[in-house]
């Protein structure tokens, strides 16, 4: 019997008895209410001496067990040692196993509501798989869309697009990061660049309805701080947005993104746009 041969052998032999195991220590864990210590293993690093130079499939075994026994929701105590057994055996036995991550932390997160652990273990993941875009997304979706932390999902999102093949939402998304942020000159110039390379009629249409809004938005910050540091300078207002360039506190004045010019009134030195909001008038689909 050859090698190979033989370690197959005893990889069968041995899921056969860790099924029965777990199964035993399951229905164990029911009666007596104490179901932690079915997840009880030893850490990756030591479980590599066991097995034989095929720690992938060792890996490949626990992970496939774990999500046998998530399955079993009556389980008491069943969280105790998850962050043990994704983050400290499945995935230092195999660390470029991508599912593990994937998995462990979409239970840490939606099941025991543990999102910082779910984010522990998508960062391992993101360290030991620096070409797995999907790692960083998940977990910038995870900071965007159910702890509304901006910065934090700016951050995934610029580093999930700095791995190969990452698709084009992820552009769109970091893009809009920066707005809820308030950087609304990162958010235009990325809304722009999503706009310019838009391979589609839809993406085009929406990320148009950001750079026309952004756009507003930044002109008017613009002119508001140019009519501040006019009065600052000159103990009054201007008599009109022209006098802002005619004194240097302004390249030109700016037309909106449809071509009107801003208002401007010169009794109070309000400024404000004629022209309507886009994303006011949003389809539901955009």
């Amino acid at each position: 019997m050859t090698a190979l041969r033989a370690w197959a052998v005893l990889v069968v032999a041995a899921s056969a008895a860790g099924a029965a195991w777990s199964s035993r220590q399951l229905d164990r864990g029911r009666a007596t209410a104490d179901a932690a210590q079915v997840l009880y293993l030893p850490s990756g690093k030591y479980l590599k001496v066991v097995s034989l130079g095929f720690p992938e499939v060792l890996a490949d075994l626990i992970y496939i067990w774990s999500i046998q026994y998530y399955g079993h929701y009556e389980a008491p105590d069943r969280y105790r040692y998850l962050e043990h057994i994704y983050g400290s055996v499945i995935t230092e036995l195999d660390p470029r196993y991508v599912d593990p991550y994937l998995i462990g932390s979409m239970i840490m997160s939606l099941e025991a509501g543990d999102h910082e652990m779910a984010l522990r273990l998508l960062d391992k993941g993101i360290a030991a798989n620096p070409r797995e875009w999907i790692l960083p997304f998940e977990a910038g979706f995870l900071c965007f869309n159910v702890l509304h932390d901006h910065e934090r999902a700016a951050r995934y999102f610029e580093a999930a697009l700095a791995m190969p093949g990452a698709p084009g939402v992820i552009r769109r998304l970091r893009a809009e990061m920066y707005n809820k942020l308030g950087d609304k000159r990162r958010s235009l110039a990325y809304w722009t660049e999503v706009h310019e390379t838009a391979a589609t009629d839809y993406v085009k249409d929406v990320s148009w309805r950001h750079v026309h809004d952004l756009t507003i938005e930044v002109h008017l910050e613009d002119l508001r701080a140019a009519v501040a540091s006019y009065r600052e300078r000159h103990g009054r207002l201007p008599a009109g947005l022209e006098a802002l360039a005619s004194a240097g506190l302004v390249a030109a004045v700016p037309l909106d993104p449809s071509g009107n010019p801003y208002r401007y009134d010169p009794a109070t030195g309000a400024v404000s746009s004629a022209t309507r909001f886009q994303l006011h008038q949003r389809s539901p689909r955009s």
